[in-house]
């Protein structure tokens, strides 16, 4: 008799729409995950932000003007803000 020693994989952790996958990128205060979109099957990246950093080091401004930037920024070669 053969003993299967494969790990099943562990289920997928949702937000919303989106299946999230692995890691990217890591910052000093986010990390970058890689993502799928359950609906229509895109991939993205999400930037998930350690909020008590964020609030700790009183970068509200800082991220608003990030989001602000990436919303009006349309280039093939910068990162387009979906939501």
């Amino acid at each position: 008799m053969m003993m299967n020693n494969k790990v099943p994989p562990r289920p997928r952790t949702r937000v919303g729409k989106y299946e999230m996958g692995k890691t990217i990128g890591e910052g000093s205060f986010a990390k970058v995950k890689l993502a799928k979109n359950v609906e229509n099957g895109d991939y993205v990246a999400i930037k998930i932000l350690d909020r008590n950093h964020v609030l700790r080091h009183n970068m509200m401004d800082q991220l608003k003007r990030e989001i602000s930037a990436m919303k009006i920024i349309n280039h093939p070669n910068v990162v387009k803000i979906f939501e």
